[in-house]
C-alpha cells in the first residue's frame, strides 16, 4: 500500500504549544429512491472504550454506482471491516490502524470477487479518514474528493493520491494508497462524492464555507444536495479548540500548488467561541440605554424630571424664536392704529372694573390665577399651531424647488467617471405599468404591484406574456429571483411568500414565519436563502429553504442599525444596503471594515441598488441625478452613466455579460449599453 507523506497541509509554526483538539464531524447522506439504499453510506465511528482512546474518530463515504445486486453487499461489508479493524488492535498507532483497515477492506472485496461477484470493481467511490488529536490520515478513490480550507484557501488534498489504473483487475490493490498530514484550528474538511463538486465548483464551495457558519454550512450542503442528487454522501469537519482553551492565532499557509483566488465576498473566519451579549433590562434594551442603580433611582428620577423639564422649556423657546415675529407684526402694522382707537372704548371699560376688585379676595385671586393658566396654555398651542404651518410651507417650497431644480448637465457636472449615455432603446412594451424586475436563466420577468400576475419579457419580440396567480393572497409587492431552485418569490401585501416556476407556470404558496408588524422594504435571495428588509424593524431577516417553504427566521444584522431610510438590499458575497446617500457593505451580518464606498462629488439619491453573485460591480440607481451609478466591490467608483431619460425609473438590471443595462419605465422596459 502506498503511503504519501508530509502532505502540503502542515504548516511550520515557529513555537507550537500542547492543546486539546476537538473535530466536529457532520455527515451528510441523500437517498431518494429506498431501492438505492444498500449502494452508499456516511459512517462515522468514535472510540467505544478507554483503549480505543488513541485513535480518535474514524469517517467517510463509500458509493457504489453499480445497483445490481452483487453489489448490494459491498457498502455494508465495507464498512463494517474498517470499522472492526481500526479499532482491533490496541498496540498500533492510528496510522498503522488506518492502513490496516483498508487492507482488510481489500481482502474482502478479493473474497466477493472469488465467490464471482465483481460488478463493483471500479465502481466504488470512497473518501475517508481518520483524526486522532490534530493528525489526519486520509484515503481517497473513484469519483471522490477530499478538500481542506484554511486561512481563507482550499486545496484538493486528495488530488496528490495515485488512483491505481489497473484497480479492477486487482482487487487486493483497490484501496493502495494513503496520506497523513497535521490539521489546525480553524481548518474545515470537506469528504464528498462528485455531487457536490457538480452542483458547486471549488471556489464556490470555499466562499461558502466562508459565509455560512460552522452549523449552518452542514444543512446548506444538505438542502442543495436533495435538490440535485438522487444518491450522495458529504462529510464536513470542523477543529476546533476544546471550549476551555481560548483561541490560537494560526498563520494562514499556501495550500497545495495551485494559486486560490482570495474570497471576494464573506471572507474572514468565524471565531470559533462567539462572546454572549451581557443580559440587560428588557426596557433598556428597547430604550438601547444602560441600567439605573438601584440605590440612586430617586435622585435619578428627580434629575430626569428636572432635565425633561427644561429640555421643554428650551424647546418652548426655540419654536417661539423660529416664529417670524417681525414678518408678523409688519403685516399688521398699516390696520394697528385703526383698531387701536375703535377698541379703546373696551379698555377704558376694563380699567373701570379692575379698579373695583378686590384683591385681598383669596377666591378672586383664585380664579384670576386661574384664567393666566388658561390665557397660558391657549397661547402655548397657538405658538405650536403658528409652528407647524411655518414648517408645512418650509416643506413645500423645499418639495417645489427639488421637483423643479433640473438634472444636472453632464458636460458640467464635476463628478468621477461620468459617462453621457446618447442612446436609450425600446426593449420591450409591457401590458400594464410594471414596479418590479428581476432575471432568472437569462429572462426578465416584472410585476405590477396592481395584481397577482407576472409578466415574462421576451427581448426578441418586445413583448411580455402575463400569468396570473390563482392563489388566494394580496397583491404582489415584493420580488426576487432564486436560480439555485429555478424558482421567483413574492412578497405579497397579506405577508404570504409565493413561489412561481416559470418551466410549469406553476404558483404555490410557501410556509414562513414573518413578523405581524413588518414593514417589507425589499427581499433578496443567496443560495436557498431568502433575506427580508424590514425597515419598521430595522433588522434583515434571513430564512433557510425548509420542506414546504422556509425554516425559522434568523435576525442577521448582529449590530443596532437604524433602517429608516434604508431603498433595498444587494448580495454578491458582501451583502450591500442601500441608504438614501450612502451603501454600506455588510459581512456575516457585521459592517465589513474592509470596504469603504467612494463618494461622488453630487450627492447620492439612491432609488434602487443592484448586484448579483460574481458580478463585477453594484449598481445604484438615482432618479434625482439622472444616472446609474457603477462601483465595484471594494467600494470604488468605476462609472456613472448619465441620460436625461433616467428619471421616474421604476427598477433596473444589469446584464454585465452581455453589457446591457435593463430600465423598467411606466409601461416600457428600456436598454442601454455600458460596453467600451
Amino acid at each position: 500500500m502506498k503511503r504519501v507523506k508530509n502532505t502540503k497541509m502542515t504548516t511550520s509554526l515557529k513555537k507550537r504549544r500542547e492543546q486539546e483538539y476537538q473535530a466536529a464531524i457532520h455527515d451528510i447522506l441523500i437517498c431518494s429512491k429506498s431501492e438505492l439504499a444498500p449502494f452508499a453510506t456516511a459512517f462515522s465511528f468514535s472510540p467505544e472504550n478507554f483503549e480505543q482512546q488513541k485513535f480518535g474518530t474514524i469517517f467517510g463515504i463509500i458509493k457504489v454506482d453499480d445497483h445490481s445486486e452483487d453489489s448490494s453487499y459491498v457498502v455494508n461489508l465495507l464498512t463494517s471491516v474498517i470499522k472492526k479493524e481500526y479499532f482491533g488492535k490496541p498496540h498500533r498507532s492510528a496510522e498503522e490502524s488506518f492502513e490496516a483497515s483498508l487492507r482488510k477492506a481489500n481482502l474482502a472485496l478479493a473474497e466477493l470477487v472469488r465467490h464471482g461477484a465483481t460488478g463493483w470493481a471500479g465502481k466504488i467511490n470512497f473518501a475517508a479518514g481518520a483524526i486522532e488529536r490534530n493528525n489526519l490520515h486520509f484515503s481517497c478513490l473513484g469519483n471522490a474528493s477530499i478538500f481542506l480550507i484554511r486561512g481563507g484557501e482550499i486545496a484538493e488534498i486528495s488530488a496528490e493520491l495515485e488512483e491505481e489504473k489497473d484497480a479492477e483487475s486487482h482487487p487486493l490493490k483497490t484501496f493502495s494508497n494513503t496520506s497523513s498530514g497535521k490539521l489546525e484550528i480553524g481548518d474545515k474538511l470537506i469528504f464528498t462524492t462528485h455531487e457536490l463538486t457538480d452542483i458547486f465548483s471549488r471556489e464556490e464551495l470555499r466562499q461558502n464555507a466562508s459565509h455560512f457558519s460552522r452549523e449552518e454550512f452542514p444543512g446548506f450542503l444538505e438542502i442543495s444536495l436533495r435538490a440535485n442528487s438522487e444518491l450522495a454522501g458529504t462529510i464536513i469537519v470542523d477543529l476546533a479548540e476544546s471550549i476551555e482553551m481560548k483561541p490560537v492565532v494560526v498563520e494562514a499557509p499556501v495550500i497545495g500548488k495551485e494559486t486560490v483566488k482570495k474570497i471576494d465576498s464573506f471572507v474572514g473566519a468565524r471565531d470559533i467561541i462567539e462572546k454572549e451579549m451581557p443580559s440587560r433590562d428588557l426596557e433598556h434594551i428597547l430604550r438601547d440605554e444602560a441600567p439605573v442603580p438601584r440605590e440612586s433611582s430617586r435622585k435619578n428620577i428627580f434629575s430626569g424630571l428636572l432635565g425633561k423639564a427644561t429640555n421643554a422649556f428650551s424647546w418652548i423657546s426655540r419654536s417661539v424664536k423660529k416664529i417670524k415675529f417681525g414678518h408678523f407684526f409688519a403685516k399688521i402694522s398699516s390696520w394697528a392704529r385703526y383698531s387701536f382707537s375703535k377698541i379703546k372704548p373696551v379698555f377704558s371699560f376694563l380699567l373701570s372694573k379692575l379698579k373695583k376688585i378686590n384683591w385681598k379676595n383669596k377666591e378672586t385671586l383664585a380664579k384670576i390665577a386661574g384664567g393666566i393658566v388658561i390665557l397660558a396654555i391657549a397661547s402655548y398651542v397657538a405658538v405650536i399651531f403658528v409652528k407647524n404651518k411655518n414648517e408645512q410651507k418650509r416643506l413645500a417650497q423645499e418639495t417645489a424647488v427639488q421637483t423643479t431644480e433640473p438634472a444636472p448637465d453632464p458636460q458640467n457636472l464635476d463628478d468621477i467617471n461620468v459617462k453621457n449615455i446618447e442612446v436609450v432603446e425600446e426593449a420591450a412594451t409591457l401590458p400594464q405599468e410594471e414596479t418590479s424586475l428581476v432575471s432568472l436563466d437569462n429572462t426578465l420577468y416584472a410585476i405590477s404591484g396592481k395584481d397577482r400576475t407576472v409578466a415574462k419579457i421576451n427581448i426578441d419580440s418586445k413583448n411580455a406574456e402575463e400569468t396570473k396567480s390563482d392563489i388566494s393572497s394580496g397583491n404582489f409587492g415584493l420580488m426576487t429571483a432564486m436560480p439555485n431552485l429555478k424558482s421567483l418569490f413574492f412578497l405579497t401585501e397579506d405577508r404570504k411568500v409565493i413561489a412561481f416556476t416559470p418551466v410549469n407556470n406553476n404558483f404555490q404558496e410557501n410556509s414562513i414565519s414573518l413578523p405581524a408588524n413588518l414593514r417589507g422594504r425589499d427581499i433578496k435571495s443567496y443560495l436557498t436563502y431568502l433575506y427580508v428588509l424590514d425597515i419598521g424593524g430595522s433588522q434583515i431577516y434571513r430564512y433557510p429553504r425548509a420542506e414546504g417553504g422556509f425554516g425559522e427566521m434568523q435576525n442577521w444584522l448582529r449590530t443596532a442599525t437604524d433602517l429608516k431610510n434604508a431603498k433595498g438590499i444587494a448580495i454578491n458575497g458582501d451583502l450591500y444596503l442601500a441608504e438614501s446617500d450612502k451603501i454600506t457593505a455588510y459581512l456575516q451580518g457585521k459592517v465589513d471594515e474592509s470596504i469603504s464606498f467612494e463618494k461622488t462629488n453630487v450627492p447620492l439619491a439612491i432609488d434602487k441598488i443592484f448586484s448579483e453573485t460574481d458580478m463585477e460591480g453594484v449598481y445604484a440607481l438615482d432618479n434625482k441625478n439622472r444616472r446609474i451609478v457603477k462601483f465595484g466591490k471594494d467600494g470604488k467608483i468605476l462609472n456613472q452613466y448619465w441620460n436625461v431619460d433616467f428619471s421616474s425609473i421604476k427598477d433596473f438590471s444589469v446584464d454585465e455579460k452581455n453589457k446591457i443595462v435593463y430600465l423598467l419605465k411606466n409601461n416600457q422596459l428600456l436598454k442601454f449599453s455600458i460596453g467600451e
